[in-house]
């Protein structure tokens, strides 16, 4: 019989997510940056400054659902479904000290 066991170290979809992630932060403080820029009147070379903003704000957005299926997926990896996940050493450790009471209580002569 042999026994599968996941790889020890990060997989390449892991190491995609961590560097999207980086990527991600950065362009958020950039094109707020760049917005903060627009709206104290530094334009230079833009056409439609109201467009700009537009386009920087739907980036913006875009960005913030992506850190948000990152942070999902990360919950995912973590066993944590609806906000919470069961920690099954505490569970094993609270039936194991259950169950050991159960045997010390039963009677000699009883079923067990």
């Amino acid at each position: 019989m042999v026994l599968i066991t996941p790889d020890e170290g990060p997989s390449g979809l892991t190491t995609s997510v961590t560097s999207l992630e980086r990527q991600l932060s950065d362009m958020r403080a950039d094109l707020e940056a760049l917005q903060d820029r627009i709206r104290a009147g530094e334009f230079e070379g833009l056409k439609n400054p109201s467009r700009a903003i537009s386009d920087i704000r739907q980036w913006l957005r875009i960005a913030i659902e992506a850190e948000a299926q990152i942070e999902r997926r990360q919950k995912e990896q973590k066993g944590i479904v609806h906000e919470w996940a069961l920690d099954f050493d505490t569970a094993r450790t609270s039936i194991g000290s259950r169950l050991d009471r159960l045997r010390r209580a039963r009677s000699a002569g009883r079923v067990p």
